[in-house]
């Protein structure tokens, strides 16, 4: 069993977040808000925006495109989800 290292910042819908980018290879908060893991823990397409941007500036996710709400998963996202990567030592970079 893996083993992931969260960040304080973190919440649940963050790792969803990466699961589903890892899984589906890109996504949109609209999109994601469809699914049924999102609509478990009752995450809308605005709230979703707002953590995918949080998981942005901690470049565990990027844009397809400057200005798009298109994400896929980094390097760095992949290595959060095997366990290689601890989110609390991650430093937030703002994103213009």
């Amino acid at each position: 069993m893996t083993y992931r290292r969260m960040g304080r910042w973190m919440y649940p819908v963050d790792e969803r977040v990466l699961e589903y980018l890892a899984q589906e290879s890109w996504g949109t908060p609209s999109t994601m808000a469809s699914h049924h893991q999102f609509q478990q823990l009752g995450a809308d397409a605005g709230y979703i925006k707002q953590r995918c941007k949080q998981l942005v500036e901690r470049e565990l996710i990027e844009p397809l495109f400057i200005d798009c709400d298109m994400f896929e998963i980094t390097g760095s996202g992949m290595a959060y989800l095997r366990g290689d990567l601890d989110a609390s030592h991650l430093r937030r970079y703002p994103v213009y």
